[in-house]
Parts: C-alpha cells; structure tokens; sequence
C-alpha cells in the first residue's frame, strides 16, 4: 500500500503529465529500446513513428496517477492494455525495466520539476502500479490455458 503522502506527490504530477506527457513517452521509448534492445520486437515500430504508442502510454500513466488512490477504479482500462501484453508475451520479469526508463524520462523532461522527492514518490508507485497490471495480465494468461 502506498502512503498518502507518495499518493499526493503522484497527484501533484498530473498537471505535468497532461502537459508533457507523451514527452515523457518519446524519452521513454528511446531509454527503453537502448537500453534493452531485446524488448524491441514487442513494439509495433509503425505506431512508434507515428506517435501512436507514446500517445497510448502517455494516457495510460495519467490514468493510472488519476486513480493511484484507487487502482481498482482503472481495471476494465488494465483489462484492455493487458489483453495486448499477454498477446505480445509480456512478462513480469519486464516491468522492472519499464519502471527504470520511465522515472528516467520523467526526470530528463520534467527537469527541476522531477525533484528526488517526484521521482521517489513515481518509484514507489511505478511498483504498485506493474504490480496490478501483472496481476491483471495472471488473470488473463490463466484463462487462455
């Protein structure tokens, strides 16, 4: 469980996310593939170039720091982004890589704005957050056994 204080820091974000968000995504994306070139192949390269998955992940960030009081308010928005994950293999094992890119490019676009305290408070969050959508994703994976 997250502690009110992360949560605030979480929701005093959000006006940045609105604002720069799929610059975040595109730092993002760019940290992710550098850094991990073997996750690569689970990305649609047409909607990378034509903004449409950093669009999609931007939306998905705010959705989750809209509900970070309540993941559970996101599920049918997780179910959906999860139902792709499971058909593009997406493990567990990837989301700590996830989690280190973004809080990257959360710092690089937000610049001062990303304090130790921001980015430590999106750490944490991150953590809860991967951890609902892998659960969301069990689920999923389950039912197709």
């Amino acid at each position: 469980m997250l502690d009110t204080q992360t949560k605030e820091i979480v929701k005093s974000t959000i006006r940045a996310l609105k604002q720069y968000g799929e610059d975040i995504t595109k730092v993002f994306y760019r940290e992710l593939f550098s850094r991990y070139p073997q996750v690569q192949g689970m990305f649609d390269m047409e909607k990378q170039k034509n903004g449409k998955q950093p669009k999609a992940l931007a939306m998905a960030i705010l959705n989750a720091a809209n509900n970070i009081d309540n993941l559970e308010k996101s599920r049918a928005f997780v179910e959906n982004i999860g139902k792709t994950h499971v058909r593009l293999n997406v493990a567990p094992e990837h989301y700590p890589l996830v989690g280190e890119c973004l809080l990257v490019a959360i710092k690089e676009v937000l610049g001062e704005a990303a304090s130790d305290e921001v980015i430590e408070a999106w750490g944490k969050a991150y953590g809860e957050i991967a951890e609902f959508y892998i659960k969301v994703e069990e689920k999923i994976y389950q039912a197709r056994k």
